[in-house]
């Protein structure tokens, strides 16, 4: 075994993955492959694989270019997707399926992204009158 990360132990089937397709794009493929008929945003496939955002952009535009990734344009976001009608994809999921093992596991995110409001401040103006109208 080797470590990719501090902390994180990669099997041999992880390290050959890795040197085959980089580590980022096995991430990548990794995640939209082993979930097809699923798309992400660029932002939540950044959350999911801790892909910083410029690098995420260049796999994904170099990914969809080569026609392993649908890119759909919903809103002001493009949702990528695997392309099943790509003449490598089942060759390449069942490689990436025998590397990864079970599909990646998508964790609930919205605590982290749910905004708390901040303590409503104390109202010191009543006080502040009330001092002023006894002086």
């Amino acid at each position: 075994m080797m470590r990719t990360e501090p902390g994180v132990v990669a099997s041999s089937d992880q390290v050959l993955a890795n040197l085959l397709f980089g580590a980022y794009r096995y991430r990548v493929l990794s995640l939209l492959f082993l979930r097809p008929g699923d798309s992400f945003h660029v932002r939540m496939i950044a959350r999911l694989t801790g892909i910083p955002a410029g690098s995420l952009h260049r796999e994904l535009r170099l990914l969809a270019d080569a026609g392993l990734l649908d890119a759909e344009r919903i809103g002001n976001q493009i949702h990528y997707s695997a392309n099943e009608d790509s003449p490598v994809f089942d060759d390449l999921a069942a490689l990436l399926e025998k590397a990864a093992g079970a599909p990646p596991v998508l964790e609930d995110h919205s605590a982290e992204h749910s905004i708390e409001m901040p303590p409503k401040p104390r109202r010191r103006k009543a006080r502040s009158r009330a001092r002023a109208a006894r002086r």
